[in-house]
């Protein structure tokens, strides 16, 4: 097969590659970053350095919101111009109102609801973008949207996602942990490390003292599978220095030897909620 039929769509949040997107043909829509100056759209015009340095600087707002019912429309449209089918795969419903506004936007076609398919991929980030890999290169190889929706369905239980934060001040200032749990790991040096659970973002650990020995133990807890498919995973990243990403590589290939280790700058809308020296290694599981 190699015919394509069906056009992928995904959201910017998808941290992927801009170069990858543009290859294979993946088109983008665009969560909006609210900050004190404006409104701007995220990846395109606003960034993760742009949020570090704003909020450093002592800005306080700094609110993301998923793309209007209207922006799904037109996305759905321009792919049904050229393709037979359109799968849009979403940030998870359970973290973002992405799906509920690309449902209503999938109610606004009439007849052509037929050939449109909305995913919920249950995840954010690059795990997110995992998925939108997937569903790209089954498109790329002529399968029709069913096929690549299955496929998708398979992957979703299979993909870890988390990340681990120098503190949960970011956190708390968007309302992702209480303001209890804030001072708790302001008070005792510890360090939350947040994963994606049935489709929700949730504390999966903490640890505590020195931050450099904090990452190290959450490297090696979450490579400490056996079952990791090696063939690609993501460093993604919100402010971390050069030699902190060398290190973090260097910790990653003690565990696993990865055949592609990607390092990626989060988008500003993931940024906006863990704040500098985050990260995750996101990969597949067999």
């Amino acid at each position: 097969m190699s015919e394509q039929k069906v056009k992928i769509i995904a959201e910017c949040v998808c941290d992927l590659p801009k170069d990858w997107i543009k290859e294979h043909n993946v088109d983008i829509v665009y969560f909006s970053v609210e900050i004190d100056s404006g409104v701007f759209f995220d990846t395109s015009e606003i960034t993760s350095e742009n949020i570090i340095s704003y909020m450093q600087a002592g800005g306080v707002k700094a609110l993301s919101s998923a793309p209007a019912p209207e922006s799904y429309k037109e996305a759905f449209e321009r792919g049904l111009e050229e393709y037979e089918e359109v799968v849009l795969v979403t940030i998870s419903s359970g973290v973002s109102l992405g799906y509920k506004n690309a449902m209503q936007a999938f109610e606004m076609l009439d007849e052509k609801k037929s050939r449109v398919y909305v995913f919920d991929s249950g995840h954010l980030s690059s795990g997110l973008g995992h998925l939108v890999i997937k569903a790209a290169e089954m498109a790329e190889s002529g399968h029709s949207a069913g096929e690549i929706l299955a496929a998708l369905e398979v992957l979703r239980s299979k993909v870890s996602t988390s990340f681990i934060a120098e503190n949960a001040d970011y956190l708390y200032r968007n309302g992702k942990v209480s303001e209890k749990v804030k001072k708790i790991c302001t008070t005792f040096n510890i360090h939350p490390v947040l994963s994606m659970k049935d489709g929700a973002l949730s504390l999966k650990s903490i640890t505590r003292g020195n931050y450099r020995n904090a990452c190290r133990r959450y490297i090696k807890k979450t490579l400490q599978s056996k079952n990791i498919v090696k063939n690609r995973a993501f460093i993604t990243q919100v402010g971390c220095s050069a030699k902190m990403v060398e290190w973090i590589k260097g910790e990653v290939a003690k565990h696993c030897e990865f055949e592609n280790l990607i390092v990626i700058k989060a988008s500003a809308t993931i940024s906006s909620n863990c704040g500098p020296n985050t990260f995750g290694v996101l990969f597949i599981s067999e």
